[in-house]
């Protein structure tokens, strides 16, 4: 008897000292994936969402000990890893009628170890960063979504040149990434009629292409992803417009003049001035090149044009690079509207340096075209043409949270 009382005693000291002492914890919270559909627009193509989120809280785990005539101790340990992930909203233009979802890889069933190659325009701006990255998260969504592992994952390339202007680079690089066989072509031309020869190849291989962001003059592209950049021009002008106060001389500082989506851009401009701003006159439209730089471009037409009061600048390097020449000549009168954002354009538009900037949709442009080119890897059907959308960016809208999927650095 005297030994079980003891024993009894004990116990209640030990159960005691737990008490006093501190106690494991562990929480975890998990947001299960979700996705939605929505539709706005405002001066802007804007379109279809689709957000998936996902977090863990890791537990925490904690030792007691007392300290008795018999010593007690508890650990409780719970591990999990520390982890948050968000998968990035993507949006395309709702002013389109698509049969496919192409925010989404639910419900397509590609081929283990299926090869898609990107080829870009250049790999020299925060803009085809962006549009990498949304292909990226799109393939590996895909490989997540059908569980392929190592050598049986959906692979995707990502290559270009390194300046945008460098025609003979990208050619060698499509020669280069054909040579591989890949499932399914994905390119941006740099000049729009210099890949002919390469499609016809790309054709009698059967590799089907998809165009991103800008297009060629071909009848063999199966599917293109872009930005209707002749709106994009039209809505550039009507700002530059006010920002000038409808009245006074203008001037165009374009990117490649071969490329389908600086000509656009530039033509969607001169349409909506001659059309529909009689006051205002376009004095100067000038091309990036070889044999002249932006700043001796823009020194030699304020030379020439004393009154000039904006400028409309269609990518974001020539937009950088004109704000630069107009601080190197001290000019503070002219108003810029820029195209695309990156880290320069956000800050100049912030500090009211820039009058406004419009935004492409590039990480938008990167997941819905991996989405054509699986398609097209699994035989289903693509739309010939998907909008990806843009959206005016100024002081007055750019803390939005809507917007900041255009908003890149």
């Amino acid at each position: 008897m005297k030994r079980i009382w003891v024993a009894g005693l004990l116990a209640m000291l030990t159960l005691s000292a737990l008490a006093c002492g501190s106690s494991a914890s562990a929480n975890e919270n998990s947001t299960s994936m979700s996705q939605s559909n929505s539709a706005s627009q405002s001066q802007t193509e804007s379109g279809t969402s689709d957000t998936k989120s996902e977090s863990k809280l890791s537990g925490a785990s904690s030792e007691s000990t007392a300290e008795s005539s018999v010593q007690a101790e508890s650990t409780s340990e719970i591990s999990s890893s520390s982890k948050e992930e968000k998968k990035q909203e993507v949006t395309l233009s709702n002013s389109q009628e698509l049969t496919e979802d192409y925010t989404s890889m639910s419900g397509i069933n590609v081929e283990k170890g299926a090869y898609i190659a990107v080829v870009a325009k250049g790999l020299d701006s925060s803009y085809w960063d962006m549009v990498e990255k949304g292909a990226k998260a799109a393939i590996k969504e895909l490989n997540t979504t059908l569980g392929y592992t190592g050598k049986d994952k959906i692979r995707m390339t990502f290559e270009g040149p390194g300046d945008n202007s460098d025609v003979d680079t990208q050619i060698n690089t499509i020669d280069a990434v054909l040579a591989d066989n890949p499932t399914v072509l994905c390119i941006s031309a740099i000049d729009m009629q210099s890949c002919n020869a390469q499609l016809e190849t790309a054709h009698e291989n059967g590799i089907p292409v998809v165009v991103i962001d800008s297009g060629v003059q071909n009848d063999l592209v199966a599917s293109a992803c872009a930005t209707n950049n002749y709106a994009a021009g039209q809505l550039a002008a009507k700002k530059l417009c006010e920002a000038v106060q409808d009245s006074g001389e203008v001037a165009v500082m374009a990117h490649q003049q071969t490329s389908q989506s600086s000509m656009d851009r530039v033509s969607g401009f001169m349409d909506e001035i001659t059309k529909n701003h009689p006051n205002v006159t376009i004095v100067e439209t000038s091309y990036e090149n070889k044999d002249s730089s932006v700043e001796e471009m823009i020194e030699s037409i304020l030379e020439k044009h004393a009154n000039l009061a904006g400028y409309f600048c269609t990518n974001e390097t020539v937009s950088v690079k004109t704000m630069q020449a107009l601080d190197s000549a001290k000019n503070t009168r002219v108003k810029v509207v820029g195209f695309d954002a990156g880290t320069d354009q956000i800050k100049a538009v912030t500090e009211g340096n820039e009058y406004g900037i419009v935004c492409q949709n590039p990480y938008g442009i990167g997941y819905a075209s991996m989405v054509s080119a699986v398609r097209l890897a699994a035989k289903l059907p693509v739309d010939t043409y998907i909008s990806s959308g843009f959206q005016w960016i100024d002081q007055s809208n750019m803390d939005l949270e809507e917007n900041q999927v255009y908003l890149y650095e």
